[in-house]
């Protein structure tokens, strides 16, 4: 057994021993008819400590009813959503658009690469082997690479009646700068953006046609990321775990009230027109968050679909981790600032911000409990009651959140059997947690962060 698996279950074990030692001191009684659990030994002192004690039980009442509560509740609202799309298909709704011009009609798909020379083939033949009947140009967009992209890409350029691959070099301007190349070139109805080392379930066109010809309203639908080299480590699968819940969840429930926030750029559609009419800027760090939410607020619905799946590698060390998830919260950050007078409008973007404020005062609170225990020890007063207090609320809390993820992780055959390992996301969440905290207070006092990804090295605010 690897030590990541044993430590999973180590942390299991530890989260289930409270159970076990509290029922020494607790009591279950029955008085008029109802029942009531008495914890023996766990009085709140009085004076300064009771008020600690108050204030603590404050917050988890708040973090289950405004943090856990939350998840819950879109949990079941995706599962019910689920349910209804296997059961028929959706309703066009709404004509905002010009209707599709034909049932199959012409996709372009855009494929900026820079530095891909490794993953350029892969990307452009998962593009050409889509089953979809209708029409596809490929329209890959050197970056001005380094390497051997722009050769590599141009051995799969061919000119079909159903399929044709076009390659354009250009200097290096960044990935919005490409994508914006790629628009300008596309004739298609609809256009596809993805990346240059990522990979498209042959059915991925072929879905989010179906989403836009059922959703004549929808202007963007975006698909479902899921990481290629999730079997390399530890980190990798709890990564693959975070990817699902997050999409299974939050964007289900967001697509159904069509106010999806963040169409994933690896894998998303626009109709070329408000592609035109919305291209990706480099105003924030992360184009594809800010060109959703961008849509978002000129009013037009957004939707998404798990159908739609884009395969993508993962970072496979901490350090590789953290850059990526420095520009990823951040960006959302920026994007959110660029686009405020609308989300502060917006039920899902209030969301979005409240879950951000929420974790900073969170993982202060974390912190502080954290140094309180210690002192607590260090002193030798208090410290039992103290760890009883954090035992039986962590308990509770911890049993949600792992019951709640395993519903999810058991409804997907690839996440099955990485239930193990669902212990250890606990604290791959709290160090997320962290880091979006730290960010976050870096945000609002303006101090900025320095970011390094692709040819930029720079200080961003």
């Amino acid at each position: 057994m690897r030590w990541y698996k044993a430590l999973s279950l180590l942390i299991a074990a530890a989260i289930i021993t409270p159970l076990v030692v509290l029922p020494a001191h607790a009591g279950i009684s029955i008085s008029g008819g109802s029942l009531r659990v008495t914890v023996q030994g766990s009085v709140s002192p009085e004076g300064g400590f009771g008020i600690l004690y108050t204030a603590l039980n404050l917050y988890y009442i708040l973090f289950i009813i405004l943090g856990v509560g939350p998840f819950l509740f879109f949990l079941l609202w995706s599962a019910f959503v689920r349910r209804a799309q296997r059961k028929k298909k959706g309703r066009p709704i709404g004509d905002s658009f010009t209707p599709l011009t034909k049932r199959y009609p012409k996709v372009s798909i855009i494929i900026p690469c820079y530095n891909e020379s490794r993953h350029v083939g892969r990307a452009v033949n998962s593009s050409y082997r889509q089953n979809y009947p209708g029409e596809i140009e490929i329209i890959v967009v050197d970056d001005g690479s380094r390497d051997n992209t722009w050769s590599i890409a141009r051995i799969f350029e061919v000119s079909d009646k159903k399929r044709s691959v076009k390659v354009i070099h250009k200097e290096n301007g960044g990935k919005a700068s490409a994508l914006r190349v790629g628009i300008k070139h596309a004739t298609g109805e609809i256009i596809v953006m993805t990346d240059g080392d990522g990979q498209i379930d042959p059915h991925a066109v072929s879905e989010i046609v179906r989403i836009f010809r059922e959703h004549p309203d929808a202007g963007v639908v975006g698909g479902f990321v899921s990481i290629k080299n999730h079997s390399k480590n530890y980190l990798t699968k709890l990564q693959q775990m975070e990817y699902i819940i997050t999409q299974h969840v939050i964007r289900i429930a967001q697509s159904d009230s069509g106010s999806v926030l963040i169409a994933p750029g690896p894998i998303f559609g626009m109709r070329a027109e408000l592609a035109r009419q919305f291209p990706p800027l480099e105003r924030t760090v992360v184009e594809d968050c800010d060109l959703t939410m961008s849509v978002l607020s000129a009013g037009v619905t957004t939707r998404s679909t798990i159908y739609a799946l884009s395969y993508t590698d993962a970072p496979e060390s901490w350090k590789a981790w953290i850059r990526q998830r420095k520009r990823w919260i951040y960006g959302q950050f920026q994007a959110w600032r660029e686009n405020r007078w609308h989300l502060k409008s917006n039920p899902w973007g209030v969301y979005t911000y409240f879950t951000w404020v929420f974790t900073a005062v969170s993982a202060l609170i974390f912190l502080g409990t954290m140094l309180l225990t210690l002192f607590f020890l260090s002193q030798g007063t208090h410290f039992y009651s103290f760890l009883e207090f954090l035992s039986l609320r962590t308990v509770i809390i911890t049993g949600i959140y792992l019951t709640s993820r395993a519903a999810i992780l058991i409804s997907y055959p690839q996440t099955r059997r990485l239930l193990h390992y669902l212990p250890l996301k606990i604290f791959y969440d709290i160090i997320a947690g962290f880091l979006t905290a730290y960010l976050y207070l870096r945000y609002i006092t303006g101090l900025g962060v320095r970011l390094n990804w692709g040819t930029r090295n720079e200080v961003i605010y």
